[in-house]
């Protein structure tokens, strides 16, 4: 799964002045303490002046106490992780997941989870090191490719600008649903309406107006998902023997190396994750933004632990969550489409997904699934052009120092978002395809996905001193190189049957 408004999940909206100024908090605001400003000394003569810079007045203390655990605090620190999930039920669990069913039943399932678990440490170890260090995950990016030409920021920068691949394939996928209850516009112009209003909203900082609506949609559509699952799962014995990973069935390479690319989201969207956790100020991104304004910090015992429990709540819940939906996206389409010999595809995609849920519930439904659908996918939509704008907005400045302005920084993300609208819509009209576009980009994610990983199990290594109290265990280490090397053979294996076989 986000100070002008949050999109959905928690992620952050950019206004026209906010955008690239200054950064926005991806979640409820984490309750701050009130900093009171430093009093000027006095002169001789009973005069208060501000102090020079040079003025050595120190500034009062300030105790950050440790948040609390319950119900409503973890409700409270929700935000990131809902991000990072809220990219992911989009193209992947809208998209892939019917898709799959519809083609090949259950073949593919145990890959939704395997997915799922092979990525986690790429997200949680982005948050962890955000809380802990108190800086964007970037900053640890930077410094591996100090002296060695800024090589992680270049090949972030380049993941960014083939990621216009993602962009068309998920405004194509929206555009398919709307134009599914709207047929009077072509499949392209409903993709240019998509990407055009999410980079209007987010310039004119308007998606408060829109946020109730677009979550009540989401929740409704996924609530219909479930049930429709209920309603037409079949045995688990079906299902369940089919968890066990296998080779994927003829003809299903693509799908399959890109369920492995989109589920649960792409790996990039971890830096993403950083940066919305920093604009929400918890843990040591808090400490060290009140010690860069002059104030001693206490830290009350527990502070950062409790910070990184709730960190994790937030994560598992929404992780937990997003696989279930994901699972049942492909059980029911397998259930429904499969036997129908339907498939999801060009601008019908929205149609024959629709019918999942009015051949259980009836027609009824139809707008219901059509309205939550959209949501969905705008979301994602808004949400990368917000992220990734961001992260090439970050590798830029870092690379060129001299363009760290607030003037340049509002040119780079705002020109990185209309350089994705042209470049999108060369791809929209050049390929008015949503599943085969998608494919193509979830398959590119998977490529840059290794790498991406590596340098996030790296950026632990900056820890030092009280930090590596922090480090994960021995176990999650072990898990976190066993899912990146996961994730390049998977790389790989694809390389080989499509071009060595």
């Amino acid at each position: 799964m986000d100070p002008a408004g949050r999109a959905p999940g928690g992620v952050p909206e950019d206004g026209a002045a906010s955008a690239a100024d200054q950064p926005h908090a991806p979640g409820p605001e984490a309750e701050a303490p009130y900093v009171p400003r430093p009093r000027p000394p006095a002169d001789a003569d009973g005069d208060a002046r501000s102090p020079e810079p040079s003025a050595t007045a120190e500034a009062p203390p300030i105790r950050l106490e440790a948040p609390g655990t319950g119900v409503r605090d973890t409700w409270k620190a929700m935000g990131p992780g809902i991000a990072a999930a809220m990219t992911g039920i989009g193209a992947s669990h809208i998209m892939h997941g019917p898709t799959a069913g519809a083609q090949f039943g259950y073949a593919l399932l145990w890959v939704i989870p395997f997915a799922y678990i092979m990525k986690y440490c790429a997200f949680e170890f982005a948050h962890r090191y955000t809380l802990v260090r108190g800086e964007s995950i970037m900053e640890a990016y930077e410094r591996v490719g100090t002296g060695r030409g800024m090589w992680p920021l270049w090949y972030l920068g380049g993941q960014s600008l083939v990621n216009t691949f993602g962009i068309a394939g998920r405004a194509l996928g929206c555009a398919a649903m709307l134009w599914a209850a709207f047929p009077f516009l072509p499949l392209q112009a409903w993709a240019m309406v998509v990407l055009v209003s999410c980079v209007g909203v987010l310039w004119a900082g308007r998606y408060q107006a829109l946020e109730v609506v677009v979550k009540v949609a989401i929740i409704v559509f996924a609530a219909a998902v479930i049930l429709a699952f209920l309603l037409q799962s079949p045995p688990p014995g079906e299902y369940l023997a089919r968890l066990a990973p296998a080779l994927p069935p003829a003809g299903a390479m693509l799908l399959f190396s890109a369920m492995w690319g989109y589920f649960p989201t792409t790996v990039e969207v971890a830096p993403m994750q950083s940066n919305w956790a920093v604009d929400k100020k918890s843990g040591m991104v808090r400490v060290r933004e009140l010690r860069a304004q002059g104030h001693r910090v206490e830290v009350a015992p527990g502070y950062l632990r409790n910070h990184l429990k709730l960190m994790r709540r937030d994560m598992n819940i929404s992780y937990v969550v997003s696989a279930l939906t994901g699972m049942a996206f492909l059980i029911v389409g397998a259930v429904v489409l499969n036997p129908l010999g339907l498939v999801p595809e060009s601008q019908e995609m929205g149609s024959t997904i629709a019918r999942i849920y009015t051949d259980t519930f009836g027609v009824w439904i139809f707008p219901v699934i059509i309205a939550g659908g959209v949501a969905a996918l705008w979301s994602t939509v808004f949400t990368y052009f917000d992220g990734q704008a961001r992260v090439f907005e970050e590798c830029c400045v870092r690379i060129r120092k001299a363009w760290d302005s607030p003037s340049t920084r509002k040119l780079l993300y705002r020109g990185f978002q209309v350089l994705w609208v042209v470049a999108g819509a060369a791809i929209i009209f050049g390929m008015p395809e949503p599943i085969l576009v998608v494919q193509i980009a979830s398959v590119l994610a998977l490529f840059f996905a290794p790498v991406l990983f590596w340098l996030n199990i790296r950026a632990l290594k900056d820890f030092t001193g009280e930090e590596r109290e922090h480090l994960p265990s021995r176990f999650m280490m072990g898990w976190a190189w066993a899912g990146m090397i996961g994730l390049a053979a998977v790389s790989l294996f694809f390389l080989y049957t499509e071009f060595f076989v």
